[in-house]
């Protein structure tokens, strides 16, 4: 009875003394690339490469998230992470979300000058990414617009 005690006073301690920490929020530090994987009659396939930064000294994970991409003025679709990431503590790397859309809310003449369009676009980014440890998760607002190439 005395070993549960001292254990159950260990660990209201350490929950005590651990929630007095300070977190930061991760930031998305921008858009880092952009490419195209395929272009057809049923819709698009992509790739956007986006920088996060965690300035915390503990890790957590990214859960699958879900973005809506505007490249040029015209509407992608949603782009998804497919599976749970881990980001390390104090660290800023970079992570891809691949793209689908299917063009159904599309013209023909955005679709053609998205194709024909190349070079250096403004991708917008904007959504929620879904972030946490353990049973605490957090969405973090990403809304990010930068000059993007289009590979």
């Amino acid at each position: 009875m005395k070993c549960l005690t001292s254990l159950f006073l260990s660990a209201v301690l350490f929950l005590f003394l651990s929630s007095c920490k300070d977190f930061k929020e991760a930031q998305c530090t921008g858009v880092k690339g952009f490419k195209i994987n395929k272009v057809d009659a049923q819709g698009l396939d992509a790739n956007i490469i986006l920088g996060i930064k965690n300035p915390n000294s503990v890790g957590f994970s990214i859960y699958p998230s879900e973005f809506d991409v505007i490249y040029n003025g015209i509407n992608l679709g949603k782009a998804h992470s497919s599976k749970r990431v881990h980001i390390g503590a104090n660290s800023e790397e970079t992570y891809s979300f691949n793209l689908k859309s299917d063009f159904k809310n599309v013209n023909l003449a955005d679709i053609m000058k998205l194709v024909s369009g190349g070079g250096n676009g403004m991708v917008q980014v904007k959504g929620d990414l879904k972030a946490g440890k353990f049973y605490l998760k957090k969405k973090i607002p990403v809304d990010v617009k930068e000059r993007a190439r289009l590979n």
